[in-house]
């Protein structure tokens, strides 16, 4: 006989004393758990893919890098990051130098980037100028100073 009660949410026999449990009881109650716990177990809406866990867990990487001194430099962080962002350690992000501006900083996505920088899929790339162009100086590969770069997922 199936139970006198049902739990509130599954349905579930919830036997009293009197009742007497029978077999298909318990296998209809697994099937109802089965069903339910199989449905959300692979809704894909309801659950983090792999990548969305590790952008959860982990939303950014820092890096920290010397200056070469070239035009340009290249950074890959091992992702395809949304943000990138880069600036000189110990510097104020704008220097002001008799008739130009001298840039420490950049932010560089991949839909645009200030000046200095570009984010292009896994690869940020950034500009060491060799003299002002236009009251600007991209200073983000100066020989020796230490740059940290901020890699968002």
């Amino acid at each position: 006989m199936a139970s006198t009660n049902k739990t509130p949410n599954l349905r579930l026999n919830n036997w009293i004393e009197s009742d007497i449990p029978k077999r298909i009881d318990f296998v209809s109650d697994n099937a109802i758990i089965d069903n339910i716990l199989g449905s959300h177990i692979n809704d894909g809406d309801k659950h983090l893919t792999s990548s969305e866990k590790d952008r959860v867990s982990a939303p950014y990487v820092v890096s920290i890098n010397q200056g070469s001194g070239t035009s340009s430099a290249v950074y890959q962080p091992g992702f395809t990051p949304k943000i990138a962002l880069i600036f000189k350690s110990a510097a104020p992000t704008v220097q002001p130098v008799s008739d130009y501006l001298r840039i420490n900083y950049a932010i560089a996505t991949q839909k645009g980037s200030s000046g200095g920088a570009t984010l292009s899929g896994d690869t940020l790339t950034v500009t060491q100028s060799t003299a002002q162009n236009n009251g600007t100086y991209y200073n983000l590969n100066q020989s020796g100073a230490s740059y940290i770069i901020v890699f968002f997922k």
